[in-house]
């Protein structure tokens, strides 16, 4: 497992036992399945000092998530019972990125935490000549024009392969891989938006940032943040006589995709990113990169929200 996703697993768990000790003990209970150990070892491995500073992270950041939910200020005075569990790493496969899930199963309660140690990315799906992005992501399949589109690009990058080349070694990648790459991925989130008008943009979004609502935790190296991602109107549920200090709103998806188009400022011939512009405020970025040393027959997206509507709230947690 690489450093970075220790280091994620590793924030996951301080998360767990920060909340668990904001609840009381007898009052949260960690699910020991094969995920918390699993995260717990990548915790155990991290210096003293930087368990704490992980640890105090996770404190504050649950302590302000206790203002939002009615039903954790009532665990904390021990009148329920929560689970804390962290999920497989498959769920994010299926758009379900949540990485904690608090539960109370006698009311029927449950909220989702995604927990980030120092970024704020979304998700790093690949592309392939072998991977039918639309299918995957919105259950909508790419066309063969998009096939036929890439495979050349990726067929090349198999013989590449096969020759042990590293990506140091191809002059030309921007304009012989990735821009024929981002054309075809524009091209054809286009067209299955005039194919399915309505449904595309909003089910980017969803899939991309996530179909269940959770709280996003953001450990900088700075400061920790908290933002609120509630669709569907899951979080924030008043709990029996109490209603939540501080009132969330319920976000709204996007409906269309106004532009989808390489990265203003930047030459066709350097460019690397795709920036995609919905309605309701929204706008992600797509940046296409190689994830290894060696030539790959397939490539990475690294995307991030770039452009968010005034109503998706952030606190910093202190």
């Amino acid at each position: 497992m690489g450093s970075q996703k220790q280091s994620g697993k590793a924030f996951e768990y301080a998360m767990l036992l920060a909340f668990q000790k904001c609840l009381g003990q007898n009052n949260g209970i960690i699910d020991e399945s094969t995920a918390t150990k699993v995260a717990s070892a990548d915790f155990e491995t991290l210096a003293g000092e930087r368990q704490q500073d992980n640890l105090q992270a996770g404190a504050a950041a649950a302590a302000l998530i206790l203002k939002f939910e009615p039903h954790l200020l009532l665990a904390s005075q021990g009148k329920y019972v929560v689970n804390l569990a962290l999920q497989s790493d498959q769920k994010g496969a299926t758009g379900d990125v949540r990485d904690l899930l608090l539960s109370i199963p006698e009311r029927n309660w449950e909220i989702g935490i995604s927990a980030k140690h120092q970024h704020e990315a979304l998700k790093h799906s690949r592309l392939s000549n072998q991977i039918d992005f639309g299918h995957k992501w919105l259950g909508i399949p790419c066309s063969k024009d998009y096939f036929d589109a890439i495979g050349p690009v990726f067929h090349k990058l198999k013989q590449l392969k096969d020759q042990g080349l590293a990506w140091s070694q191809l002059p030309n990648k921007n304009t012989d891989v990735y821009i024929p790459i981002l054309l075809a991925f524009q091209k054809e989130v286009l067209s299955l938006d005039k194919q399915r008008p309505g449904t595309v943009a909003s089910g980017l979004v969803s899939y991309l940032i996530g179909h269940e609502d959770f709280y996003k935790v953001v450990k900088l190296k700075q400061q920790t943040k908290v933002q609120v991602f509630n669709f569907n109107g899951k979080l924030n549920l008043p709990a029996p006589n109490l209603q939540p200090d501080v009132r969330l709103d319920k976000l709204k998806l996007p409906s269309r995709v106004v532009e989808i188009d390489l990265r203003r400022g930047e030459s066709e011939a350097s460019s690397t990113t795709i920036d995609m512009i919905c309605d309701a405020g929204w706008q992600l970025s797509f940046r296409l990169h190689n994830a290894s040393t060696r030539v790959e027959a397939s490539l990475k997206f690294d995307i991030n929200l770039v452009g968010r509507p005034n109503n998706l709230q952030t606190f910093t947690a202190v």
